[in-house]
C-alpha cells in the first residue's frame, strides 16, 4: 500500500497535536492506521524532531503551525531541485536546501527530498533515459560513378539531388588528380573560412603572382 499523500512529518505533527507526550511506539501505530509505510526505524527521528520543534514553539509561547515557517520551505525548494533534474542525488538536493537558506534538521529536508521525489515520480514526471535519446548513426552513402547523377525513373527528388551531387563529388575528385587531393583542396577552403573568401584569395594570389600564373 503506498504511502499517505501526506508528508510524514505532517502526519506525525497532527498526531502530537493531540498529544505532545504520547509515546513514541503509539504515534507509529497511529501513523501507519494512516497510511504511513515507513518503518519504525525511519519513524523514531522522525517522531523525536517533531516532538523537539513543537515543545520549543510550546516553551517560546507559540502554537505549533502545521504549515510551512517562514522563510525557504524545504519542501518547495526539493520540487523545485527535483523538477529540473530529478537524477541528482539525495546528498545533492540537501547541499542546495541548505545553500538556499533552511535550517531544519538534516532529517527533516531527506525527508521532504524522500517525499517530493516519490510525489513527482507518482505522477508520472520521470527523466527520460539516457539509453532513450541515443540517435542511430548514420549509414554511409554508397560511392557511384557519374552516371548515377541521371535521376531514375520514380525516383523521388531528395534521392535524385543525393546521388547528383554524389557524382558532382566524384568528378571533382578526378578533376583534382585523387580524393587526396580533393580533400586539401576542401581543407583550404575550410581553413579561409568558406567558399567567397577562399574565391577572394585565390585571385589575390593570381594578382600577386601575374597573369601568366596558373589559377
Amino acid at each position: 500500500m503506498p504511502d499517505n499523500p501526506l508528508p510524514v512529518y505532517t502526519i506525525v505533527r497532527q498526531i502530537l497535536a493531540e498529544n505532545l507526550d504520547l509515546p513514541s511506539e503509539d504515534v507509529i501505530t497511529r501513523a501507519r492506521e494512516k497510511g504511513v509505510t515507513r518503518t519504525a526505524a525511519e519513524l523514531r527521528p522522525v517522531i523525536n524532531n517533531v516532538r523537539s520543534e513543537m515543545r520549543g514553539n510550546k516553551k517560546r509561547g507559540k502554537r505549533p503551525k502545521s504549515g510551512a515557517a517562514p522563510g525557504p520551505s524545504a519542501y518547495s525548494l526539493a520540487r523545485e531541485i527535483l523538477t529540473a533534474d530529478q537524477s541528482l542525488s539525495n546528498d545533492d538536493v540537501l547541499a542546495r536546501i541548505k545553500a538556499r537558506g533552511v535550517t531544519k534538521p538534516d532529517a527533516y529536508i531527506r525527508e521532504a527530498i524522500r517525499g517530493t521525489r516519490n510525489d513527482i515520480r507518482s505522477r508520472g514526471a520521470k527523466p527520460v533515459p539516457t539509453a532513450a535519446r541515443t540517435i542511430p548513426e548514420p549509414k554511409p552513402a554508397p560511392e557511384v560513378s557519374g552516371e548515377a547523377a541521371v535521376p531514375v525513373s520514380g525516383e523521388v527528388p531528395g534521392e535524385a539531388a543525393l546521388f547528383a551531387g554524389l557524382a558532382l563529388v566524384n568528378k571533382t575528385a578526378r578533376l583534382c588528380g585523387g580524393f587526396a587531393k580533393a580533400r586539401e583542396i576542401a581543407e583550404a577552403i575550410r581553413s579561409c573560412g568558406g567558399i567567397d573568401a577562399f574565391l577572394k584569395r585565390v585571385e589575390l594570389v593570381a594578382e600577386i603572382l601575374g597573369s601568366g600564373a596558373p589559377v
